[in-house]
């Protein structure tokens, strides 16, 4: 009977050798790979990443990524993996390469945290999706997607034999919830919100999914710094163990983390570019020499016990395996692994464009915030620079720059005023592209605003100065602000009725836009009755503040050798500019919120303050901050016409034609001259044959 069938079915395989052949299969012994030797051997990048390595992953074009994603595996005893990692080192990769060890090796729930959904749908279509579609040992084991087929996966949910991903974005609670997971990657945590849907932070959402797992569950997060004193990754980081990857001296051998305070320019007497230098033999470490050092490299807890001495900054190759103790081992056992990168470790990273990217963002905060958070990996702080009233003085007498009149470089005026219990301090100021920002008038409006109408009177006749321009003409103020934290019926009153006058609530809080959406109030008389109503706009203080701050050291620092001024620079006049203005201009300081009771208790030498506490301007005490905070408000006006203006660089242009009138168009024999057709000099005649043997003959 069965060579009926088989004659019927030649093709037919052997029964019997199918069966032991899936029996050899099944006993066959797996091999116990770390996630790098495992990605070593089957990862494979697609081409539609952007990865300039396409084709089969190879951890040695990396090498620093082999010991952190190393913790993540089931087997180690690291519970959570921290990268406070630069732009481009590789923190994408890491989830990625995890994922795939997940699906083939150890399938269980996993989440992957993105800030936001765009992100998310993002990190799906480049990242993941491209991988799992190039890696054959992973791809077959992922169901498609599919969208007829509601038990396939889908761009946010990959489902696979013994577990599944969910990938969602930090901005909504829905996603965080109903779930248990195992696995926990989250990406630039520095974008999460603060508090999503009333239900607290993010992270501490997405951790709450692990609770079922305890000491098996398994978390990575890594990202780029944010600001000072409220950076998430900086928290956990200091909180762990602080790796630094020491790598060895090309020139002598000595093991030391690459440092920004190495880096240098190029030198053209010895013919170098950008560099850096051995710490410890003072030679020029060049971009060649980066990929035997990251070969040769070693990650190092710099974090030991009180009682123990703190790591060198330097190390001997036999010093080596006395202080690299591996995570959560020996002195490491009580932390947790920590790791931080900065550009310099970057493969394709040249130290020039390190170093250029560093000259262009001296002067220029915008730029500096970049730089600290995606090159050097390290959280900006808003308020390290320290500005003394002296200084602002001499810069304003050090230039000629005269009051109340339009720079030739502004295109819009604001004014803002400031209420106080003795008057109303009012300034002007004019408004340039790149955040250029001139003083040009200021005056106080003294008696009590509560009171009396005469500080009232004085501001609306203020309101309607008009100030001369370049080009002869005058220009008035295209709008202006009243703070309405003192005397807020009188405020609300005066704003009424003027639709170029904006009543101002300054906001504390960071992260706010710097003129929010309005909200009505209502302007009511003495019984109650409302007269009418205004428009109340909130001002996001603390980002303004830093914008302030760092205006007035820009002006402090002052042009270069060109004459050119750094974006964002608070110009302030000498006739305009005395003590009194200087001081309140840099009365408040970005603080700990707990610096005080610390000073209080006498206890301000410790450093007790938590790195996840968030800063706060404070004034400082004797000092009055009235014309800062109208110089803000001022700031936040300015950025909210730009905006509505829509200004572009040839916006800028032309309104500054405007205002000033156009340059004086050349004659046509001057632009003849100075044109392409100018005439080109005639050449010297030519000597003739006898001249030259005379002058040959007459040489000395």
């Amino acid at each position: 009977m069965s060579d009926e069938i088989r004659a019927q079915f030649p093709a037919l395989p052997d029964g019997a050798a199918v069966l032991f052949r899936a029996l050899e299969a099944a006993s066959r012994p797996v091999d116990d790979l770390t996630i790098s030797e495992w990605a070593d051997r089957h990862r494979m990048v697609s081409a539609e990443s952007g990865s300039p390595w396409p084709g089969k992953f190879r951890t040695s074009r990396v090498p620093y990524l082999r010991e952190p994603q190393d913790c993540l595996h089931p087997d180690h005893p690291a519970r959570r993996v921290t990268a406070r990692w630069a732009a481009q080192l590789g923190k994408s990769t890491a989830i990625e390469n995890w994922f795939c060890y997940i699906v083939d090796q150890s399938p269980g729930s996993m989440m992957i945290v993105l800030p936001t959904l765009e992100e998310a749908t993002k990190f799906n279509r480049v990242k993941l999706q491209p991988t799992i579609e190039a890696t054959p040992r992973v791809e077959h084991k992922v169901l498609p997607v599919n969208s007829r087929d509601e038990q396939g996966s889908t761009t946010a949910f990959k489902k696979f034999a013994g577990g599944f991903a969910q990938i969602v974005n930090a901005g909504s609670s829905k996603g965080l919830q109903m779930v248990s997971i195992k696995y926990l990657a989250m990406d630039e945590v520095t974008g999460y919100p603060r508090d999503v849907d009333g239900r607290g932070s993010p992270r501490d959402q997405a951790r709450a999914r692990q609770k079922m797992y305890g000491d098996l569950a398994k978390e990575w997060q890594g990202s780029t710094p944010g600001l000072a004193g409220e950076c998430a990754i900086t928290a956990d980081y200091e909180a762990g163990d602080r790796r630094l990857f020491y790598v060895p001296c090309p020139h002598c051998g000595t093991f030391q983390p690459l440092t920004p305070d190495a880096l240098r320019g190029p030198d053209a007497e010895a013919g170098l570019a950008p560099h850096l230098r051995c710490l410890a033999c003072d030679g020029a470490i060049l971009d060649g020499h980066k990929a035997p050092m990251l070969e040769g490299g070693v990650w190092i807890a710099t974090r030991v016990p009180d009682d123990e001495a703190p790591v060198p900054e330097t190390l001997k190759p036999e010093e080596v395996a006395a202080w690299a103790c591996p995570p959560c081992e020996g002195r490491c056992r009580d932390w947790q692994p920590s790791y931080h990168l900065w550009a310099a470790y970057a493969p394709r990273e040249r130290f020039g464009e390190i170093w250029t990217r560093w000259q262009e963002a001296e002067g220029d905060t915008t730029k500096l915030r970049v730089f600290y958070q995606q090159d050097l990996a390290l959280p900006y702080d808003p308020g390290g620079v320290t500005i003394e009233w002296e200084r602002i003085v001499e810069a304003a007498r050090a230039r000629e720059m005269p009051a109340r009149v339009v720079p030739p470089g502004a295109g819009l005026l604001v004014s803002t005023a400031d209420v106080q219990s003795y008057g109303i301090k009012w300034v002007v100021y004019a408004i340039g592209p790149l955040g250029q920002r001139w003083l040009i008038d200021r005056e106080v409006f003294e008696g009590s605003p509560t009171e009396t109408d005469e500080p009232w009177i004085a501001l609306a006749d203020a309101l309607g100065r008009t100030y001369p321009t370049a080009g002869g003409a005058h220009k008035g103020i295209d709008l202006s602000g009243i703070d309405s934290g003192f005397a807020t019926h009188r405020v609300y009153l005066f704003c009424a009725g003027r639709p170029n006058l904006y009543a101002l609530d300054g906001r504390p809080s960071s992260g706010l836009p710097w003129l929010g959406t309005p909200v009505k109030r209502d302007v009511k008389d003495s019984r109650g009755r409302v007269l009418t109503k205004v428009m109340l706009y909130p001002v996001g203080a603390y980002d303004v503040k830093t914008e302030v701050m760092a205006g007035l050291a820009n002006f402090v620092q002052g042009s270069d050798a060109n004459g050119a001024w750094p974006r964002n620079t608070l110009h302030l006049p000498a006739d305009l500019t005395d003590e009194a203005l200087a001081k309140e201009l840099t009365a408040e300081r970005l603080t700990e919120p707990d610096e005080e009771a610390l000073k209080s208790a006498g206890r301000a030498g410790r450093k007790l303050i938590s790195p996840r506490a968030k800063r706060e301007w404070k004034r400082l005490p004797g000092r009055a901050n009235d014309f800062f905070d109208a110089t803000v408000y001022a700031f936040a006006l300015a950025w909210h016409l730009e905006r509505r203006r829509r200004l572009t660089t040839q916006g800028w242009a032309d309104l500054i034609t405007q205002v000033h009138g156009a340059p004086p168009a050349p004659d046509l024999f001057t632009a003849a001259d100075e044109g392409p057709f100018k005439p080109k000099p005639r050449p010297a005649p030519s000597l003739s044959r006898e001249d030259r043997k005379a002058k040959w003959k007459n040489r000395t």
